[in-house]
């Protein structure tokens, strides 16, 4: 269940609390869930959601620690898990940012704290690779599953599969790549969009990975890795039904944390299938999701302490 005494499943989170949320530009190219609507008091909106969401995690008593958001050209700096990772060996790794504005969202002074935080044992540097035009962007392109020692990773622009395999290979986990396709036959530009890995559980939108040998070898993984299997649809893979993230509170239960677009498109049998092992957490984050195109997932950098 543990290595080092660390929890496989995230036991802390990290935030990035937003001050200059908006839409990006530079990441609609390739995040086709971004829209660009005009919102009365955006700030006032991203505030109220972003601490009503802090009010549930305390609620169900789930820690987190929370940092400002300092650089005003960064209006995704509240997806703070696609630039640093930690896993349960206390490694720390830094990823290399599709688009030029994110690349500043990297802050030391938050590498300092978590590697502090995780009595690292390693930083894992990859942010150069920014200048190969290889990226691979956190644990948006990678669903790891600690517990078997596996990554999962499908193909975009945001997610370079020699540099996915290579970390693999650093790291010591088996990687699993696939190409996964939205409706219109874009490349889905994050894995997180499409599957999420729970201790005894997977969600995942098996339909988008259109590639029958493909979509075999991801199935027979996840099965061997012991989780059971979720199938949700495009529909509610677009009402971010994926885009979840499981956590362990202060009293150690297992909770499952997603947005409520995300639990509204869920079906009874599924939610009674999350509900054997976790603790659903529902939380609004709609502005997020319909501007920025990430969901509750993105918003959480998972630490193991």
């Amino acid at each position: 269940m543990t290595n080092n005494l660390r929890s496989n499943i995230p036991n802390l989170l990290m935030l990035i609390k937003p001050k200059h949320f908006g839409f990006n530009s530079q990441t609609a190219v390739s995040n086709h869930f971004q829209n660009n609507p005009d919102v009365e008091n955006l700030n006032a909106l991203v505030e109220k959601s972003f601490m009503d969401v802090l009010k549930i995690f305390d609620e169900v008593n789930i820690s987190y620690h929370i940092f400002e958001d300092q650089e005003d050209s960064s209006p995704d700096a509240v997806f703070s898990n696609n630039w640093i990772s930690t896993d349960p060996l206390g490694r720390v790794t830094l990823y290399p940012m599709c688009t030029e504005n994110r690349r500043k969202e990297v802050r030391m002074d938050i590498v300092d704290w978590v590697q502090n935080k995780v009595k690292s044992t390693k930083l894992i540097d990859l942010t150069k690779e920014v200048e190969k035009q290889t990226f691979l962007e956190g644990t948006g392109s990678i669903i790891f599953d600690h517990f078997s020692k596996t990554a999962f990773a499908c193909e975009s622009i945001r997610t370079n599969m020699q540099l996915f395999e290579s970390y693999c290979k650093e790291i010591g986990y088996k990687p699993v790549s696939f190409e996964s396709l939205d409706l219109n036959g874009n490349p889905i530009y994050h894995t997180n969009v499409m599957l999420s890995i729970a201790e005894n559980y997977c969600i995942i939108n098996l339909d988008s990975i259109q590639n029958q040998l493909e979509k075999s070898f991801c199935k027979i993984a996840l099965e061997k890795a012991g989780k059971t299997i979720i199938s949700i649809s495009y529909a509610q893979m677009n009402a971010f039904a994926a885009n979840v993230l499981e956590v362990k509170n202060l009293q150690n239960e297992s909770c499952l944390i997603m947005s409520k677009s995300a639990y509204n498109s869920l079906e009874i049998p599924q939610i009674k299938s999350i509900e054997k092992h976790s603790k659903i957490v529902v939380v609004d984050v709609a502005v997020f999701e319909e501007i920025g195109g990430g969901g509750i997932r993105c918003m959480l950098t998972g630490l193991h302490v």
